[in-house]
């Protein structure tokens, strides 16, 4: 019995050994700030292309961070855009509290350049233009949206205008949490197609910077004759 008990501890202590250690938790990402702000000098893009056009994917949106550096842009500036999967850089920031407003310009996108972003809450990086944040089930209870579906059952959600103060408009909630009304245009299918209506929806966030999710506030729809 006692040879057993031995050989047991032994093997129990074995596996201990070749256990992998569980993985450690991430550091949460350095809050962004508007030292991430950064403007391209003349002819950047222009050289940028030289460098990195004949890459493509992962390797173009690197070498365009990497021209980023040669032309100056701030490690804070370089760790945004790295955070944005090297596709654009931080254009505007807006300090409203603990969670912020992080407008960014995605140069090489062929429509929807402009994309704003909540920031510094839980989670870090909040795309307000990230289509499940968007309920339809929901958004169809909006007798005003629901009536602009029936009559155009294609009817899409595009962004609204994504840079200045109406890109993001902040409120405080008696709770001492935060609110971020947010515009959106309705269009008939596409992008060029004809203008519906406008829909603002509601980003609400607790007191400690918690996201604590979206409602419609508006649907306003356009008369066409």
């Amino acid at each position: 019995m006692r040879v057993s008990a031995v050989l047991f501890a032994l093997a129990a202590a074995a596996a201990a050994q070749t256990t992998p250690a569980p993985a450690p938790t991430p550091a949460p990402p350095a809050p962004v700030g508007p030292d991430a702000v950064w403007t391209p000098p003349d002819g950047f893009l222009a050289a940028m292309h030289k460098a990195c056009d004949k890459r493509s994917g992962d390797a173009f949106g690197a070498c365009f961070v990497a021209q980023m550096e040669k032309a100056g842009a701030s490690p804070a500036a370089v760790a945004f855009a790295r955070r944005t999967g090297n596709l654009g850089y931080l254009r505007q920031f807006r300090s409203t509290g603990i969670v912020a407003i992080a407008c960014a310009t995605y140069p090489f996108r062929a429509n929807e350049n402009g994309v704003c972003f909540l920031v510094n809450g839980e989670p870090p990086m909040l795309d307000v233009d990230d289509p499940k944040l968007i309920d339809t089930a929901e958004l169809l209870k909006n007798r005003d949206y629901a009536a602009i579906a029936k009559a155009y059952p294609k009817v899409a959600i595009f962004p609204g205008r994504r840079f200045g103060d109406m890109a993001a408009m902040p409120a405080q909630l008696h709770n001492g949490g935060q609110r971020f009304r947010v515009d959106y245009s309705l269009q008939d299918g596409c992008h060029a197609c004809a203008h519906l209506g406008t829909m603002r929806m509601d980003f609400d966030f607790d007191a400690d910077g918690k996201f604590a999710g979206t409602k419609v506030d508006a649907v306003r729809p356009l008369r066409l004759h």
